[in-house]
């Protein structure tokens, strides 16, 4: 074998002429010179367009590729600057390299797939790069791949939106996804309609036109987007997050019949301390204690409860027939989501009848919330869909984020969620 065809599955490139290799036994390092084609050479390092020689650039450079038998091993070259119509005075380009990139083309491929399937640290340790590097060569992995595949927007049909944390301190990421293909589609920093009018503005008038139904949460920024920018989609409220603002609510007036008991036990007289004598009924200040301990009772389903359970859900019929009132209203809501297609309608029109003459404000003010998401939210179950998928997506993000022990620039997460998450999948060199 000729010692350029070993020196090309080490590059991935043949577009160079190999002019020296040396080794270095005391720093484990293999050192190949080359230098571009003659039609490779004085090149844009951005538009890859043919342009004038500027300067000599910073002289001599090294490019990190794949170890060999536990050697590093180095590509050293010129790379002057050129002078590009377009892009003005910036490197050139060399075919084995991205443009402002210290490793080769299989080095940072090699990374972005062990990425996928690894943590950084493990990663960096394998390669013998910095944590921080890592992250870096994602981004520009993902960048080729996304410029390379513009086709993902293509045959939209069902997606989802959704937003979710990636950092302490309220800082949220918008997320896109495409229900058929379980994928990320996009996402961006930020929630919000401006954000997500982005992903709108990328689409082609006929792509816009393609999507059916567009899943989300009851976000009014989601819905007026929607309207605007695909006003024949049909939006779908997900029934997880309608049972979710009955919880809310259902919690909101367990928090004031605890409020409640805890004043009417501080207008009873004070009794001595010790227990209560055989036959003598229990102090009253312990009721507000036991409303407290029954939040877990009333959000889990009837058939989960144990027998202790069953039996505070029913001292609860007694001790304050309102909060059990409350507890009702959430689980025929539950039901009633669990109706058919056909039947979702009227179940959810018999609710709001009875949540109108329960006499529980907060569930008064969901009634309103369900009537102005009435339509989304019987479109999601004759569509049958949720945001299941997204929820997913999300539970997925977050794992990214503890397995990378986090990440300092926004940028890299992105990349790398869309490297995990969507159809631009990072592939290994020479596979």
């Amino acid at each position: 074998m000729r010692a350029k065809k070993l020196v090309q599955t080490i590059i991935g490139s043949a577009c160079f002429v190999l002019e020296d290799i040396t080794v270095n036994p005391e720093m484990n390092e293999i050192n190949i010179a080359v230098r571009p084609t003659e039609h490779e050479q004085c090149r844009c390092g951005i538009c890859h367009r043919k342009a004038a020689r500027y300067d000599k650039g910073r002289g001599r450079r090294r490019w990190r590729a794949l170890d060999i038998g536990g050697s590093k091993v180095y590509i050293e070259a010129d790379e002057p600057r050129v002078r590009c119509r377009k892009h003005g005075v910036v490197t050139a380009s060399v075919p084995w390299a991205r443009h402002n990139s210290r490793f080769t083309k299989s080095f940072e491929e090699t990374c972005a797939w062990l990425s996928v399937h690894a943590s950084r640290s493990t990663v960096s340790e394998y390669l013998r790069v910095e944590w921080h590097t890592v992250g870096g060569i994602c981004h520009r992995v993902y960048q080729e791949l996304e410029t390379a595949n513009p086709s993902r927007f293509d045959s939209l049909e069902n997606i989802g939106i959704d937003e979710t944390s990636y950092k302490k301190g309220h800082k949220y990421m918008t997320v896109v996804i495409n229900h058929d293909t379980a994928s990320v589609v996009w996402c961006a920093k930020g929630y919000g309609k401006e954000v997500l009018s982005q992903f709108f503005e990328r689409l082609t008038p006929e792509q816009r036109a393609s999507i059916r139904c567009a899943s989300a949460d009851g976000a009014k920024w989601i819905a007026s987007c929607v309207e605007e920018y695909c006003p024949h989609a049909q939006r779908c409220v997900d029934p997880f997050h309608v049972v979710s603002w009955a919880t809310d609510a259902l919690d909101q007036v367990r928090r004031e019949a605890r409020s409640e008991a805890r004043q009417q036990a501080k207008t009873l007289p004070k009794r001595k301390p010790g227990r209560p004598a055989k036959g003598e009924a229990a102090p009253e200040k312990n009721q507000a204690k036991s409303v407290k301990n029954l939040r877990y009772v009333l959000l889990k389903n009837p058939e989960h409860l144990s027998e202790n359970q069953q039996a505070q859900l029913q001292f609860l019929t007694r001790a304050n027939p309102k909060l059990y009132r409350a507890y009702l209203l959430k689980e025929n809501l539950r039901l009633a989501l669990k109706a058919g297609p056909d039947e979702i309608a009227a179940a959810l029109t018999k609710w709001m009848a009875w949540a109108q003459r329960c006499r529980i404000p907060v569930f008064r003010e969901l009634r309103k919330k369900i009537k102005r998401h009435f339509d989304a939210i019987v479109a999601a179950a004759r569509f049958r869909l949720s945001n299941a998928r997204s929820e997913a997506i999300n539970n997925k993000i977050k794992l990214i984020i503890r397995t990378a022990f986090g990440f300092r620039n926004v940028d890299n997460l992105l990349a790398m969620v869309m490297l995990s998450c969507s159809n631009l999948h990072p592939t290994l060199p020479n596979r």
